[in-house]
């Protein structure tokens, strides 16, 4: 009996058998309303098996759904049994048994009295429910179609459903077509929701990455554009359809934008690189576009592309060009540098192993100077002093040599040359002056004159201690050469560079440009 106080209610069971015919064709006009009406398959399942309990004095009816392997059937509906028992499956295990040749073959079973039918598959079920007469009949709207399950009605007296037979195919063929309608209008609207979702999917795509997204029919006859188009350049969708998207690329690149649409058929594939307008920031930038056509059976293809915006690529490529272009150049000068100081060291030692530890030395004051160009930082003339002193080693160095000076920012290519500048003189004092004693003093003094043209930077190094003067030596050293000769030449500096008892001066005035 239906709790929702369904149309049913308005059919009693009928008492006298006189009225049973007519009371099951009302019972069928009422159900067959409702199945025409109904969109809720399971509430349609449940008030069929409580019409047809109705209709026919049914003790127990339950609606089975066979599953697409045709392995196992599931109870969906039931009238005079527990809920629990609903949603249950019984599996077949005998290919023999009535209900696998009714599933099979689709003819309907009647019996009396299923102690007299050992084939039922079912035989246990009924006796637990205290079953005895019963009918099976299966569920397919005519002949030919699919075979849907089966509607079992019993009793719990013997009893011969013959005369109800027709009645059953009747109302089982209806309960069938309104399982398939109601199936086919649920697979309508699942495959209506995939594709909104599917739609909803490409549109977010569509609308969402960051490129310029069109289709356009062959010949560049744009046909629709995302909005992406409209918000960059500013053009409306309806001046940019057909061939009026041109007029946002740069007159320049017209040309360029025809000849890759004219060779895309032959291709397959549409690319150029050309400018377009770009109304935020009121000027041209660089886009890459691409397209392909769609597949197609008849007719002409859809060419679906994209442009992308490349200026800041374009402009990152740049900028690697000058770079590896100033590498390349840097490391010309460098292996220059390492021949230079190679030949004069090996001109001026005495010994390969003079050779190699002055040599060892010189490349290290070089490799020194390459460490602090590769930082991000911007290298000032005390950090690169600061460097040279520390390399030395000198437990009281920070005594023995001292720094006085304002901050002072060393264009990139003075630095190489200025470390090996530093590096000569304190070699040179570490063999014959304050550092060789450990006495004496070393003041690195520097300031910038901007009285001139361009500011200069003015340094000089003054070495005190108590040393007699160096015999006159017709040779000169690598770092006098650097000083006296190298320094001019690379930097455009002035030097003065004298060794006399007791003392050693060395002042330099570099040309710093827009360094300072």
């Amino acid at each position: 009996m239906p709790a929702d106080g369904s149309p049913l209610d308005a059919f009693p069971a009928s008492p006298r058998a006189s009225d049973a015919a007519l009371h099951q064709h009302e019972m069928l006009a009422a159900f067959a309303e409702l199945a025409i009406l109904s969109e809720d398959i399971d509430r349609l399942l449940q008030e069929a098996c409580d019409y047809v309990r109705r209709a026919v004095g049914a003790d127990i009816v339950l609606l089975y759904r066979q599953s697409a392997d045709r392995r196992s059937v599931e109870v969906r509906a039931g009238a005079g049994v527990a809920p629990s028992l609903i949603g249950g499956s019984i599996t077949r295990r005998d290919e023999q048994s009535l209900e696998s040749r009714l599933l099979r073959d689709g003819e309907p079973v009647i019996v009396p009295d299923v102690a007299d039918e050992p084939r039922l598959e079912t035989r246990g079920l009924l006796r637990r429910f205290d079953q005895r007469g019963l009918a099976l009949i299966p569920l397919r709207d005519g002949p030919g179609t699919p075979m849907l399950g089966l509607l079992h009605i019993s009793t719990r007296e013997p009893r011969d459903f013959s005369a109800e037979f027709a009645f059953l195919r009747i109302y089982a063929s209806l309960v069938a077509a309104s399982m398939l309608r109601i199936d086919a209008l649920r697979r309508r609207r699942d495959e209506q929701a995939a594709r909104e979702r599917s739609e909803w999917q490409l549109r977010l795509v569509l609308e969402g990455i960051p490129q310029l997204v069109w289709c356009a029919e062959p010949g560049a006859q744009w046909r629709w554009m995302g909005p992406q188009w409209t918000e960059v350049t500013g053009r409306d969708p309806d001046s940019s359809l057909g061939r009026g998207w041109l007029d946002a690329v740069h007159p320049e690149d017209a040309v360029a934008v025809e000849e890759a649409w004219g060779a895309a058929d032959a291709r397959g594939i549409f690319e150029v690189e050309c400018r377009i307008w770009h109304q935020h920031d009121g000027t041209y930038r660089w886009y890459q576009g691409r397209a392909l056509p769609t597949a197609v059976e008849l007719g002409e293809p859809t060419w679906v592309g994209t442009f992308t915006d490349v200026e800041d690529l374009r402009a990152l490529e740049a900028r690697q060009a000058v770079l590896v272009a100033e590498l390349q150049h840097r490391t010309r000068n460098l292996l220059a540098v390492v021949e230079g100081i190679a030949l004069q060291t090996m001109a001026a030692a005495s010994s390969p192993e003079a050779f190699e530890a002055s040599f060892h030395d010189r490349l290290q004051a070089l490799a020194r100077a390459q460490r602090l160009l590769s930082g991000s930082e911007k290298l000032t003339l005390r950090h690169l002093l600061e460097t040279e002193r520390d390399a030395l080693g000198t437990a009281d160095r920070e005594s023995l040599i001292t720094l006085d000076g304002p901050d002072v920012l060393l264009p990139s290519t003075m630095v190489q040359t200025l470390a090996l500048v530093i590096h000569e003189l304190a070699t040179n004092s570490r063999k014959h002056g304050v550092i060789a004693r450990g006495a004496g003093r070393i003041a690195i003094r520097w300031q910038v004159n901007a009285s001139g043209e361009e500011p200069l930077l003015d340094l000089c190094w003054e070495e005190t201690g108590d040393w007699t003067a160096p015999a006159t030596d017709s040779r000169r050293g690598f770092g006098r050469e650097l000083i006296e000769r190298a320094l001019p030449f690379q930097l455009g500096a002035s030097s003065d560079y004298r060794i006399v008892a007791g003392a050693v001066t060395c002042r330099l005035h570099v040309p710093l440009g827009g360094a300072a």
